[in-house]
């Protein structure tokens, strides 16, 4: 059964199973770290949170959203998603070098 599940994900050797790890880590970190921002500030995570000057007016940031707190929790659960290949290739890539 686990080399069906192997082959279906398309990896064969365990350094292939830990490449893929990686990514997914990468990808798990990139997306928990963007949705804790988000659900922090209550902002969108690439607007700045400080008072801006244009010309001779300061611009203000926009306030808080639930709308973006509630994308920073959508955002921590895709990095769990994520996170959950990582855990299954590592095991994988064990089971490769000692099985």
């Amino acid at each position: 059964m686990s080399y069906v599940a192997v082959t279906l994900a398309g990896a064969d050797t365990p350094g292939e199973h830990l490449q893929l790890a990686a990514f997914t880590a990468m990808a798990a970190v990139f997306f928990i770290w963007l949705g804790r921002r988000q659900l922090s500030t209550g902002r969108h995570a690439l607007v700045h949170n400080e008072t801006m000057r244009s010309a001779d007016r300061l611009i203000p940031p926009p306030p808080p959203s639930r709308g973006y707190r509630t994308g920073g929790r959508v955002y921590i659960v895709v990095g769990c998603v994520f996170l959950l290949p990582a855990v299954f290739n590592i095991v994988f890539a064990i089971l490769g070098v000692v099985g």
